[in-house]
């Protein structure tokens, strides 16, 4: 019998967290072994998500002394950037949905997740209808020479934009040979949005728009799942592409 995966993760307490934890609990083959929110430490887990989970949320990593787990991160970048390091130092492998780190942050963590030969797995949006809109952008953007790109999020929601809007923006200007910040880029905090983003190609007498729309946050959890069964696979290696994850290979 095939020893279930440990996971540990952060961000218990926020609304992904919370779908993607207990997508995690669900899973046969995995084992929550940990859980950190620093606002809700000391709280028993099965009190927040209504789930007969027996742990104690811990404020820190630090309070985790597990040998090997996978630390599964959807917090703040701020938070998150010391407790990433400090999971790849202990020879963990990461699955981070956290966006909004700085390209010298990026950097560090993939020069620890080399020296350390951990799997990595850093993207901005583990949902399979997000990576699908990508391709589609991909191939539109060989015929459409201009685009604008509209996100919303609900209120809550503090990097402005997105890292999937970011994300997309890069992927536009790679294949326009533009720089990324000429793209327009629309962001929208409201009550009552969950994570919508649109792309829409201009031409003469004509546009095309391309929309993806979250209505639940359990859309990511299947992403997730798939991304902690294959970090491993990923030794010495930053992952940015869901597609990677996605690939039966």
């Amino acid at each position: 019998m095939t020893t279930p995966i440990p996971v540990v993760l952060a961000g218990a307490s926020g609304k992904t967290g919370r779908e993607v934890g207990k997508a995690i609990y669900h899973a046969d083959d995995m084992d929550l072994i940990g859980a950190i929110a620093q606002h809700h430490a000391g709280s028993m887990l099965k009190d927040l998500w209504a789930e007969p989970v027996p742990l104690v949320v811990q404020e820190s990593l630090a309070q985790i002394p597990a040998s090997y787990a996978v630390l599964v991160d959807f917090t703040e970048h701020q938070s998150s950037y010391e407790r990433i390091c400090e999971a790849v130092s202990r020879g963990w492998d990461i699955v981070v949905g956290t966006t909004g780190f700085t390209a010298e942050e990026r950097d560090s963590i993939t020069q620890l997740v080399v020296r350390y030969q951990v799997g990595a797995v850093l993207i901005a949006n583990f949902s399979l209808g997000a990576w699908v809109m990508e391709q589609l952008a991909k191939q539109a953007s060989h015929y459409f020479k201009k685009a604008e790109i509209l996100e919303a999020h609900a209120d809550t929601k503090k990097d402005k934009p997105s890292g999937t809007a970011k994300r997309m923006a890069q992927l536009l200007a790679d294949s326009w040979e533009t720089p990324a910040d000429t793209i327009p880029v629309h962001a929208l905090r409201l009550p009552g949005m969950v994570a919508h983003q649109a792309v829409v190609f201009g031409a003469s007498g004509q546009i095309l728009t391309l929309r993806h729309d979250v209505h639940d946050r359990s859309a990511y959890a299947a992403g997730v799942l798939a991304a902690i069964r294959k970090v491993r696979t990923f030794s010495g290696q930053v992952v940015q592409d869901f597609g990677r994850i996605m690939d039966p290979d």
